[in-house]
């Protein structure tokens, strides 16, 4: 019992550090106790040691931390792909052939398919590029309007010197411009972007169903073993048992088939994490964003709940600065489009006079304090009045990422 409770916690512990790791910076858990974790484990924790470092070995354990962490943290390197890929080949070759005997016609039809389709997806992933390069650039420029709100026009990369296109963002790992970027993604040592996101969104689909699947099967495999040890008539089926009874009970039964109960066991608590995955970029598909722009609209909201945002229309607006020209240019190539103006403040209502930006949403109050206020514009109480041009509504947001045609929405 206390083995199996060893490798059952450090299993646990494991998924649970990743989840925090990869999802504890997201804004949605920000002030939960995942996001303080986060930054405990990525902030405060190593401000004290190298605190500690300085002062009782002369900065030594920096030194040698900044000649492998550069390495690690901020170089494309393929050691957590080899780690991701070696976890599910052993983990495979434990359970399959020891399962395979045991098993119906079904599960042999079955397993090859389900086993097999998270490689396949997992190569689609790390091979697809979604680099923006000079033969794709005037495609991938023309390919999402700016909606003047997260993405502006005119802005350059200040690495690759190109005017980047709406929905793109560089990566400093893959040395990059991404097309409509989501993340850098260093189980795939590759960014997971427009070109790649279908198979990437597959990969994940791919892992729950194996990981779900094997752990159903595992669990019925253990089963056979818990009838052929703990016969229909033993005590130990007929009276009820303790939390205690019952977790020595399997114990011993995952001890006497330990191939197939580790793995079981490995499975079911790594199904969770997989489908934390899935769950969360099913929400960025219903809220028609990407990781990247969960980022830049949780830095909207934080602007709306100070009271700093104001919005307003187009037909109000445009006349008063020849800065806001371009926002009368049609965009017809893309299904969506919004009659909005928006602009963040001070915290100061804006003034008659005030001018607007052309590559931010912010202004320049005049320099007469006591100018009147601007009535034409409103504020912003809540991010639902906010325009998202790229959100198209769920079924039609998947058929995008998915490739595949969707339908016109005005808003």
């Amino acid at each position: 019992m206390g083995a199996i409770r060893t490798i059952a916690l450090v299993i646990l512990g494991i998924s649970g550090f990743v989840f925090v790791a990869l999802f504890g910076r997201l804004p949605a858990f920000r002030k939960t106790p995942i996001g303080w974790l986060y930054r405990a484990l990525w902030i405060h924790i190593p401000n004290g040691l190298l605190y500690l470092d300085n002062w009782l070995l002369n900065g030594w354990l920096s030194h040698c931390w900044s000649c492998s962490g550069s390495y690690i943290l901020h170089e494309n390197h393929p050691l957590i792909l080899i780690f991701f890929s070696s976890l599910m080949i052993a983990g495979q070759c434990m359970f399959i052939p020891t399962a395979w005997p045991r098993i119906t016609t079904v599960h042999h039809i079955w397993i090859p398919i389900i086993a097999t389709m998270p490689y396949v997806l997992l190569y689609a992933s790390v091979t697809t590029k979604s680099f923006i390069t000079p033969k794709n650039y005037t495609v991938e420029k023309e390919r999402y309007p700016y909606d003047k709100v997260i993405f502006h026009p005119g802005q350059r990369c200040r690495t690759c010197h190109i005017v980047k296109p709406a929905r793109s963002k560089h990566c400093s790992i893959c040395k990059a411009c991404v097309a409509r970027h989501d993340h850098h993604c260093v189980w795939l040592m590759n960014c997971v972007g427009l070109h790649n996101y279908h198979y990437f969104l597959s990969m994940i689909l791919s892992l729950c169903l194996m990981l779900i699947y094997g752990s159903c099967l595992g669990y019925t495999l253990l089963y056979q073993t818990y009838d052929r040890l703990i016969p229909p008539g033993s005590p130990l089926r007929t009276t009820r048992q303790t939390w205690t009874g019952f977790c020595n009970i399997w114990a011993v039964v995952i001890a006497a088939d330990i191939r197939i109960g580790a793995i079981t066991l490995l499975m079911t608590m790594t199904a969770p994490l997989a489908a934390a995955f899935l769950v969360y970029h099913t929400y960025l598909i219903w809220a028609g964003m990407t990781t990247n722009e969960s980022s830049k609209w949780s830095d909207w909201k934080e602007e709306v709940a100070d009271g700093m945002a104001y919005k307003s229309s187009k037909a109000e607006i445009y006349g008063s600065s020849p800065l806001l020209a371009e926002y009368q240019s049609a965009q017809s190539f893309w299904p969506v489009s919004s009659d909005q103006v928006l602009i963040l403040t001070d915290g100061e209502p804006p003034k008659e006079g005030c001018l607007l930006s052309r590559d931010s949403n912010e202004i320049k109050q005049p320099s007469n304090r006591d100018a009147p206020i601007d009535r034409r514009w409103v504020q912003v109480k809540s991010m639902k009045e906010i325009d998202n041009i790229y959100d198209l509504g769920f079924w039609n947001n998947l058929r995008h990422v998915l490739g595949l045609a969707v339908r016109p929405k005005v808003v």
